[in-house]
């Protein structure tokens, strides 16, 4: 587990107004720092060491810097990001963007249209409700758009992705990369399947189809113009540039009933 802050350090609480909040100044020495601030648009910079940063409420910008970070930013469309360092970067209600930089990092959105970038590391990412767009970055990630329409991507790496609910768009990148789907999960499109690296991980009985092997995929699966479907109840895949032909004779290979 991450050696997370140990108080004590420096400590900083601000108001209820704006604050600038430059930790390695303001509390010179001090390097594994809580801060908190309460409303408004703060501007925080948590600077070196192992910081917790609560941001409150309001449209903030809260960096973590090198260390690693716990950076909440509640309520408000709020801009995230960890740095250097293994970091938890969560961001509450608003339309927030989060960004955690090198490490392998956890990125946490909740309710609005959020854009969660990984960067580097196996990161941990989820979209939660909202039309998000989530990016892993280099390293095996696993990314989760949550409930909404989402754009979800994995980056260099063997990845694990998830739509969600929703209609969601897809695309693994570089690496032999995992997509799965639960029952319920809507109308999705896999843009980048590569036969041979990638595979598609369907529920056992998804939406109560009684599908428990590949091969009873065979008569749900259709053609259209830029590639194939599979109908899973009121829910469908679609890979493009993998033709209906080429999925139904792989079955075995491009896909596994979990």
């Amino acid at each position: 587990m991450a050696d997370f802050a140990t108080l004590p350090g420096g400590l900083y609480f601000g108001s209820n107004e704006g604050n600038l909040v430059q930790a390695d100044g303001d509390m010179p020495g001090s390097f594994d720092n809580l801060i908190s601030t309460f409303g408004g648009a703060d501007t925080i910079f948590a600077g070196l060491g192992d910081d917790i940063v609560f941001a409150g409420r309001g449209d903030d910008l809260a960096l973590g810097g090198a260390g690693n970070d716990l950076v909440f930013g509640q309520d408000g469309n709020d801009s995230l990001a960890g740095g250097a360092g293994n970091d938890i970067l969560q961001g509450g209600r608003g339309n927030d963007a989060m960004a955690g930089d090198a490490g392998n990092d956890t990125l946490l959105a909740d309710d609005g249209d959020d854009v969660l970038a990984g960067g580097d590391g196996n990161d941990v990412l989820d979209g939660a409700d909202g039309d998000d767009v989530v990016a892993g970055g280099d390293g095996a990630d696993r990314a989760s758009g949550g409930r909404g329409d989402d754009t979800v991507a994995g980056g260099a790496g063997a990845d694990t992705l998830s739509g969600g609910r929703g209609d969601d768009q897809l695309a693994g990148g570089a690496g032999g990369d995992t997509f799965t789907f639960e029952t319920g999960f809507g109308r999705d499109v896999v843009l980048d399947f590569r036969a041979g690296e990638d595979v598609l991980e369907i529920q056992s009985n998804i939406n109560g189809t009684g599908i428990t092997d590949a091969s009873q995929l065979a008569s749900r699966i259709s053609s259209d113009a830029t590639g194939s479907v599979i109908t899973l109840g009121n829910d469908q895949i679609k890979l493009v540039g993998v033709s209906a032909e080429d999925l139904i004779g792989n079955l075995d290979a491009y896909i596994k009933i979990v």
